[in-house]
């Protein structure tokens, strides 16, 4: 953690912000003005994922340390489809939980349309500034206007990296790369073995992100990296741009499993990951829900996960590992904004932390769920302590943060400009020099819309 403060500081504008409430381990105060009423109902909306039904005994803790309040639940795995009608007719929950980064860009859309509440206060009261970790109510996720306000709270974090089979690396199997060079050559060893095995895969189309955002860090440095969150329109063109793009780029037209493509929508992406498990594919971009996404799944005998940050461009240099982490809203329409703050703000609680770190999936697999808190690596063993103790490795640093939040662009979306050629050029339908173009061409625009 102490390294994550000193990229996002490096990397984020920070915010200073001024407030008192209750602390968020000790139940809502009922006294005075702000006593709910008997009754009184939270409508919270949220996404049901990989982590199983964590969901529902958050709702009914949040219940009993709340007096008079009832949460009306719900959860689905397609809640950017269920609520869109509701929210065109007026009817909104009082808080969301969906993240962004996903195909439909719903949150996105929110995002665009000024519909989201600003929650600073949340995050200026001590109980909560104190506890969480630093950058993540900062950073041009959670704050993405630019403005030093918090429109989205930050939720489930996880380091994202390579993932792959440890009992296929050590003495006797494949030497684990350090350097993009190193991978280069692992592939073209798995190539002259042709026994079957490709050097990476992707589960889904834009899975790239973790990627994408851990090679620009990591390229051209934390200046670099906040410019091109902002679309500079030089980032392309520029030398650690370019770097980042030929590297993606030889990655998967030479590398990757050629199946990945066809695999890599919403129905068939365990089979991409599936493929890890089986020893066909060496390494895929996760994080840590893949743990418990594919804990019932068959594999090979010895299997053990293994996790690395990204290759280093030269020996010995930084590598960085993106921090994936998905967020929770208030709309403005909420019918109940000050009750929907105290809910964000019970998710950081001691009650609920506990509640998330023994989650299992609906099989019954243990699936944690971690909240960027300070010291939350200590509550952590096993694989997951392993996991989340990687910026304590040498010269490896977190990559925070998104692409700021622009006006809408006719004809125009980021996710399928940004990663929509990479699936193509894999199929070799197009180069990376046109990859290079139409993203240089569409930041030009994004940075003129810049909210």
């Amino acid at each position: 953690m102490k390294k994550i403060l000193a990229m996002a500081c490096a990397l984020l504008m920070a915010t200073s912000l001024a407030a008192c409430s209750k602390p968020a381990d000790q139940p809502v105060d009922n006294g005075g003005d702000d006593k709910p009423t008997e009754n009184q109902v939270l409508k919270v909306a949220a996404f049901k994922g990989g982590y199983g039904e964590v969901w529902e005994p958050l709702a009914r803790k949040f219940e009993e340390t709340h007096e008079g309040v009832t949460v009306e639940l719900v959860t689905s795995p397609k809640l950017d489809e269920e609520l869109r009608p509701q929210l065109q007719a007026g009817d909104y929950p009082d808080v969301i939980q969906y993240n962004i980064g996903q195909p439909s860009g719903f949150t996105e859309t929110l995002i665009k349309e000024d519909a989201l509440l600003d929650i600073s206060d949340v995050f200026a009261d001590p109980a909560i500034k104190d506890k969480l970790a630093d950058g993540f109510a900062d950073n041009a996720i959670t704050a993405p206007y630019g403005d030093g306000k918090t429109y989205l709270a930050p939720m489930f974090y996880s380091p994202c990296g390579l993932w792959y089979n440890k009992a296929l690396f050590g003495e006797g199997g494949y030497a684990l790369p350090e350097t993009w060079d190193d991978m280069w050559a692992l592939g073209d060893q798995l190539k002259s073995e042709n026994n079957g095995v490709s050097l990476f895969t992707y589960p889904v189309k834009g899975y790239f992100d973790s990627v994408l955002y851990a090679l620009l860090n990591q390229a051209g440095g934390d200046e670099f990296y906040g410019k091109a969150l902002n679309y500079d329109p030089e980032t392309w063109t520029s030398e650690p741009g370019k770097l980042v793009l030929d590297t993606i780029g030889k990655l998967v037209s030479e590398y990757t499993a050629p199946e990945a493509s066809a695999n890599a929508n919403s129905g068939n992406f365990k089979m991409n990951q599936q493929a890890v498990l089986d020893n066909t594919v060496l390494f895929m971009p996760n994080g840590n829900w893949i743990i418990g996404e594919m804990g019932d799944a068959p594999r090979a005998e010895g299997f053990e996960w293994g996790f690395m940050p990204m290759p280093a461009f030269e020996k010995g240099g930084a590598r960085y590992s993106y921090t994936f982490f998905e967020q929770m809203y208030v709309p403005k329409e909420a019918a109940n904004p000050e009750l929907a703050k105290e809910f964000i703000k019970f998710m950081y609680s001691d009650e609920a932390i506990e509640i998330m770190l023994n989650n299992k999936t609906e099989e019954g697999a243990p699936s944690i769920v971690v909240q960027p808190v300070k010291g939350i690596v200590e509550k952590l063993d096993g694989d997951n302590k392993l996991i989340y103790s990687i910026y304590e490795t040498p010269n490896t640093f977190p990559a925070l943060g998104g692409f700021a939040a622009t006006d809408s662009i006719e004809g125009l979306e980021l996710k399928p400009v940004v990663f929509g050629p990479i699936d193509t050029i894999l199929e070799g339908t197009t180069t990376v020099d046109e990859w290079q173009t139409q993203l240089t061409d569409a930041f030009v625009k994004f940075h003129a819309a810049l909210k």
